[in-house]
């Protein structure tokens, strides 16, 4: 198995407490954060009470690191040495984890590490595993584990060094998130005193805003459609889920940039896609907060095109109707209707598309606040499939 100490002289994926390359004090005196050693010697972590499954993706992205490292631990050395290297995060499982692709060169060698962060929704934890190309072992069985307090997150094991236990602690600041800082600690005296041996400085890679966008327009098959309900006339039968708000397109407020993909012909078998772009305003809550419009601009073939969205929140069904009218037609499309859960919301409607019965299906992803993202989806046959046509995701621009 993979010790801690093996783990600090490769990591450098991890960024933590400070944010400059100056000279720190390498011992000092502090408690255990959300922490505590019992006097059997177990070490027992709580979640802060603002522990979220979304504290981990700031680090999703390409980053450039600045690793300073002790030259030795715990026999009062002082003496750092210091190397580059790059990772690459991505979120996963329903954005309970994190995996993590480290690269860098120590001492003319490449070494390669993967990382592991997972979040456990019951116990509101996460853990950080580890493994790396000098064994090709994950240490599965000792992770640090631990959350954030605000912007701070400390994450703790027991672990052995030279014969001796010790307790390790990773520290991440993530005040500014595009410069996120690692750092990790050793302590001989369970938790008294704590000698810093590993900082790493992260710069994240900020690509072209619009390139950048360009790749959430991907349709997410890991979120499952709703089934669909009919009554005995063949209507859709729709109910509200059980957190279904009068305020979930609240923060849509504002105006944005929007990036498309649209399918240029539907339900044809098509794969060929055009790429737009438009402008949205959305004018925030009316009716007294049950309902919403914005404003769509774009340019589609040389042509001017505008488009009105109305969105009405039903107090008694708790279920939102949506309505478009589009400035080439002048006619209110028939409203998809559904609900949001868990910022995920899933709104339907019976149509006909070029004398073709079809379900409409609008799904709205709000889980990134920032860059929401918008897909739209025709079934021919009552929902057993569904063929993804349009896919928009907004960037605020006021």
């Amino acid at each position: 198995m993979m010790t801690k100490s093996n783990f600090i002289l490769i990591i450098s994926f991890y960024v933590g407490l400070t944010s400059t390359l100056q000279a720190q004090s390498v011992v000092t005196k502090e408690n255990l954060i959300n922490a505590s050693i019992t006097p059997a010697g177990k070490l027992v972590v709580s979640p802060s009470k603002t522990s979220s499954q979304n504290d981990f993706d700031f680090f999703e992205g390409n980053w450039k690191l600045r690793n300073r490292r002790l030259k030795t631990r715990l026999d009062k050395c002082t003496e750092w040495f210091e190397y580059d290297g790059t990772n690459t995060d991505k979120k996963m499982l329903n954005g309970l984890g994190h995996t993590n692709n480290n690269l860098a060169v120590i001492d003319g060698k490449p070494l390669e590490g993967v990382g592991l962060t997972l979040f456990n929704p019951e116990t509101r934890l996460w853990s950080i595993y580890w493994a790396s190309s000098r064994n090709g072992k994950l240490d599965h069985e000792n992770p640090v584990v631990g959350s954030f307090e605000g912007n701070i997150g400390s994450f703790y094991c027991l672990e052995t060094m030279n014969g001796k236990p010790i307790v390790v602690m990773a520290r991440w600041d993530k005040t500014d998130p595009n410069h996120a800082v690692w750092s990790q600690a050793f302590s001989d005296d369970n938790g008294k005193t704590w000698e810093w041996n590993s900082y790493n400085y992260g710069s994240k890679i900020i690509e072209d805003e619009k390139e950048q966008l360009k790749k959430l327009l991907t349709f997410d098959t890991s979120i499952p459609i709703p089934d669909l309900h009919f009554d005995n006339a063949g209507a859709l039968k729709i109910e509200a889920s059980t957190n279904s708000s009068h305020d979930d397109f609240d923060g849509l407020a504002g105006k944005w940039k929007m990036y498309h993909k649209r399918l240029k012909s539907r339900l044809t078998n098509s794969n060929e896609w055009i790429d737009l772009e438009s402008i949205d305003v959305n004018y925030g809550a009316i009716l007294n907060g049950i309902g919403n419009t914005d404003l769509y601009k774009a340019t589609f073939d040389g042509k001017p095109f505008e488009g009105f969205t109305i969105r009405l929140f039903n107090p008694e069904t708790k279920l939102w109707s949506l309505y478009w009218v589009a400035s080439n037609s002048g006619v209110l499309d028939p409203p998809v209707v559904g609900s949001f859960d868990n910022d995920i919301g899933h709104f339907f409607c019976k149509d006909i598309y070029k004398g073709k019965d079809v379900i409409v299906l609008f799904r709205w992803d709000m889980r990134d606040r920032e860059h929401p993202v918008w897909s739209q989806a025709f079934s021919p046959d009552n929902g057993k499939t569904w063929e993804w046509n349009w896919i928009n995701v907004s960037y605020r621009i006021d």
